[in-house]
């Protein structure tokens, strides 16, 4: 539909100057700084100084002396406490760090998460049904702020509620003892950015009254329930998270202990891999996640609470083998979603797409998934009978929250973030959905083409990757929301030795290029990208996006590109806007200087069509088309101009020899042999045509 657009931060030269004269720092730390508003030597120095970073006074947040008096009351009077929770990572750690610690003031304490697919998101009236007579407190983490109804039935079966939670607020807060949310329009709290677990972090600082304490007992739960639910690392949930990661590397937790034994981070023993946001965001939070999505979340919870070294080895295993179920589902339903969009050929600015069967606990993981690749806002439904239940994700600066509440009056329920709801409607109403949210989207969004760049801090040379250089930028960690972690850009270099990891999963090469007359090479690792995806072919001169770390080996400590995205360089690019002007001429009949030489003969389609079936082998091949002429040229001796050969492929499209599909950058086509349909002439083509008109 579009292409993703590479945003290279502008960083003002005196500024990055003032940065490295007053805090001895190197000229990447010192752009990286100044993206993120670092200027003043105060502020840069706290903000590496990342334990003395403050916490607030948890009483400065709304209801809280209300939500301690109403515990301490039931921890005094004995009385039966449910803790209710939400299925995902923040949920579950919230759910276990309460648990934990009313359990250690001696309460009678119990949990409950409802099942994603039979009992729904946040609190339910049939639950508090069964709640009756036998608990006097409800104790809400990460969801109820919503719960108006649910809290009014509480309170007439005599039930008390107190409520924490960190989701956006309606104009009517539920009628309980206490609703703790730093969301709430009559907040305080100088920071609005906490988790669910965060939000919970804070009660139990309030009851203790002693906030070191409470981050050396859960600062690891802490942690991976902040960055899971992708909270900005800034204010105190740096300090938090700071805190939290260095405690995960010595957990002492048996649960977490176990997970990353199974995930490979944890290995005879011995750390293997550095434990970083990202070892929480991609390699822990999504196999917690993954009970909450296709399971049930309670086991998630068993995991973090067992003192059981087999029981939570045989939970931890069971989470990596749901996961692996979750990532094969993911798969099916994007490939379907995709498909949908390509036959649908609309252009909406917002997302919206309905199926049965779709299973609802991944499809916000695939609606992410469609609003990065086509940088708009995107609804997923999975239709059941008469109703539909959707996940929604947004890209920057488009509030979700927002948009469903101008199409509120179409919706069963909904709720969340900026960035991130869920919802409910009816079937019949999906149409009319569709159509209110683009009409809202098209005012507030304007032109999608920019919507969701891929943001880079800043070009680098390979003189500027050094062990030491790399070492000053990762001192900015924790990385995460608001403190991302670096994107960088290397141009015009050479793409060498490409080879398929993991059965073809992922990709790996060599970034090569001359620098001050040396020769100069990084490896780089292009994970989730698949092999035959790929595109680029070897000796290819291309701008590389990355993200840099350092790989230790044998003692050895190297530079290490993990790549997010590769484009043709400003050159090569531009020859391939230059064939994508002429196939356009030539397509409405239009005459141009040497219009001849990109026509061809039929010569050249027999040609063509022969490397095409070589390359196209089983499912189909994705070819750049820059690579298949400079291949064709070089070892077929082929001679066809970029033009000619886009021509021929979509002169074999229109004749249903092959199928294309193109890939958002343009140059990349996935290519699918079809079932032969007997001799084809191709003089017959009304394309062909058309465009040998504009030679005549």
């Amino acid at each position: 539909m579009n292409n993703r657009v590479w945003q290279i931060c502008e960083t003002d030269k005196q500024i990055c100057d003032k940065i490295m004269a007053e805090n001895g720092v190197m000229p990447i730390t010192a752009k990286l700084l100044a993206n993120r508003g670092l200027i003043e030597k105060a502020d840069i120095e706290n903000f590496f100084n990342r334990d003395g970073m403050p916490l607030h006074d948890p009483f400065l947040l709304k209801d809280m002396d209300k939500a301690v008096a109403r515990i301490e009351k039931a921890i005094a009077e004995k009385q039966t406490v449910c803790i209710y929770g939400d299925y995902d990572v923040d949920g579950v750690t919230s759910t276990v760090m309460l648990y934990l610690y009313l359990c250690s003031r001696g309460l009678k304490c119990e949990y409950f998460i409802p099942e994603r697919i039979s009992e729904g998101y946040g609190l339910s009236l049939p639950v508090i049904e069964k709640m009756k007579g036998r608990v006097d407190l409800i104790i809400t983490v990460d969801t109820g702020v919503t719960a108006v109804a649910e809290a009014e039935y509480a309170r007439s079966v005599g039930i008390d509620m107190v409520i924490t939670d960190h989701h956006s607020c309606r104009e009517t807060l539920p009628d309980v003892c206490a609703v703790v949310n730093p969301h709430r329009e009559d907040s305080l709290y100088p920071f609005r950015n906490l988790a669910g677990v965060g939000v919970v972090f804070k009660l139990l600082c309030a009851l203790e009254g002693d906030t070191k304490r409470i981050l050396d007992l859960y600062s690891d739960i802490i942690a991976v329930g902040t960055v899971a639910d992708v909270m900005p690392i800034i204010d105190e949930n740096r300090r938090i998270t700071c805190i939290g990661l260095q405690k995960l590397a010595k957990t002492e937790n048996v649960g977490l202990l176990a997970l990353m034994n199974k995930a490979g981070i944890i290995k005879a023993g011995k750390k293997s891999k550095k434990i970083t946001s990202a070892t929480v965001g991609y390699v822990l939070a999504p196999r917690i996640n993954a009970a909450g999505r296709i399971a049930c979340a309670s086991r998630a919870v068993e995991l973090l609470l067992t003192n059981d070294v087999n029981e939570a080895d045989i939970i931890a295993e069971e989470l990596c083998e749901i996961n692996k179920l979750r990532q094969a589902t993911e798969q099916k339903i994007y490939e379907q979603a995709v498909e949908m969009i390509n036959q649908s050929g609309a252009n909406d600015k917002f997302i919206v797409l309905a199926y049965d069967g779709w299973h609802q606990g991944v499809i916000g993981v695939v609606a992410s998934k469609i609003a990065e690749r086509y940088s708009r806002p995107c609804i997923l439904f999975s239709l059941d009978g008469d109703t539909a239940k959707g996940s929604g994700r947004s890209i920057k600066g488009f509030s979700l929250m927002d948009a469903l509440s101008a199409c509120g009056d179409l919706l069963i329920e909904y709720g969340g973030h900026e960035l991130a709801a869920g919802l409910s409607i009816e079937r019949g109403q999906i149409e009319s959905f569709r159509n209110k949210i683009n009409e809202y989207s098209e005012n507030i969004l304007g032109e999608c083409e920019t919507a969701c760049p891929l943001e880079i801090e800043c070009e680098v040379k390979f003189g500027d990757l050094t062990e030491k250089a790399i070492d000053e930028m990762l001192k900015l960690e924790p990385f995460g929301l608001s403190n991302p972690q670096p994107v960088f850009v290397l141009k015009n270099i050479q793409l060498k030795d490409i080879v398929p990891l993991s059965f073809g999963k992922h990709v790996r090469f060599r970034v090569c290029g001359v620098e001050n007359g040396r020769n100069c090479s990084l490896n780089a690792v292009s994970f989730g990208m698949a092999y035959d995806s790929f595109g680029f072919k070897e000796g290819d001169i291309c701008d590389v996006a990355f993200t840099a770390d350092l790989n230790e080996y044998m003692g050895m400590r190297t530079p290490q590109l993990f790549v997010k995205a590769v484009r043709y360089a400003e050159s090569e690019a531009s020859e391939m806007t230059k064939c994508n002007n002429c196939f356009e001429m030539l397509c409405n009949g239009k005459k141009y200087e040497n219009a001849e030489k990109d026509i061809p003969d039929l010569a050249d389609f027999r040609s063509v069509f022969r490397y095409i079936r070589r390359e196209a082998v089983g499912g189909g091949s994705a070819l750049s088309l820059i690579s298949a002429v400079r291949t064709l040229d070089e070892e077929f001796d082929i001679h066809v101009t970029l033009c000619k050969f886009k021509i021929i492929l979509e002169v074999l499209n229109e004749q249903k020899l092959i199928q294309l599909s193109y890939r958002p950058d343009g140059n990349t086509v996935f290519v699918k042999m079809l079932p032969s349909l007997g001799k084809i002439n191709i003089d017959e083509s009304p394309l062909l045509r058309t465009i040998r008109a504009a030679k005549a």
